[in-house]
């Protein structure tokens, strides 16, 4: 694995991590329901990012992240902020 291959990895769990903080935090002081969506959504990156991060350490979440379960991750973190940015 290329060293910034690792940088991307770390770095993709570090930034998701702030967002989803940051956003949960924002939705539980304002309690809007829109916000609590975004968060979920950065949530979900952040699940993605600890199986893509830990496949650096431990072989075997490596081979949990299949092209299947990445696409399907994002394509359910999509529809999570799609729905924090339509109209209701």
């Amino acid at each position: 694995m290329d060293e910034i291959e690792v940088f991307f990895r770390l770095a993709f769990l570090g930034l998701t991590s702030l967002m989803f903080v940051l956003s949960m935090s924002a939705a539980l002081k304002t309690r809007e329901i829109k916000l609590t969506f975004a968060a979920i959504g950065f949530g979900i990156f952040v699940i993605e990012g600890i199986v893509l991060a830990g496949g650096i350490f431990f072989h075997g979440l490596e081979s949990m992240a299949t092209v299947g379960f990445l696409v399907g991750a994002n394509f359910v973190a999509l529809i999570f902020f799609y729905m924090s940015v339509i109209k209701r």
